[in-house]
């Protein structure tokens, strides 16, 4: 049986790092070998977003270059990523709400 979450109106969220380079730009082979792998889940199963998290490290230039081409491959699935910076924002969003703690510790041990 099929995972629920593949169905269309669902999300995946999916969290990747280049701890090796913290507060630097994701390691670009990496990034490159997981947008392959996206790239044919999002073509067999077809959710209606794909979100890529990297809670430690910045998207640079070629980073971003990566990341538009996996758009451009999947252009029937919405696809977002957010950085170490947009994530920090998240953090302090969700603490001045005291909204979803788990998220905020699992973030913050992460980052460790």
């Amino acid at each position: 049986m099929e995972p629920l979450y593949f169905k269309d109106g669902n999300y995946i969220y999916e969290c990747k790092s280049s701890p090796e380079n913290k507060d630097g730009p994701l390691n670009n082979n990496s990034l490159r070998s997981w947008t392959r792998d996206a790239k044919n889940l999002l073509n067999r199963h077809r959710p209606s977003g794909f979100r890529y998290v990297f809670p430690v490290n910045r998207v640079d230039s070629s980073n971003e270059a990566v990341l538009e081409k996996l758009k451009e491959n999947c252009p029937s699935v919405d696809i977002q990523y957010y950085d170490c910076d947009s994530v920090d924002r998240l953090i302090r969003a969700l603490e001045k709400v005291n909204s979803l703690p788990e998220l905020v510790a699992y973030i913050k041990q992460a980052r460790k």
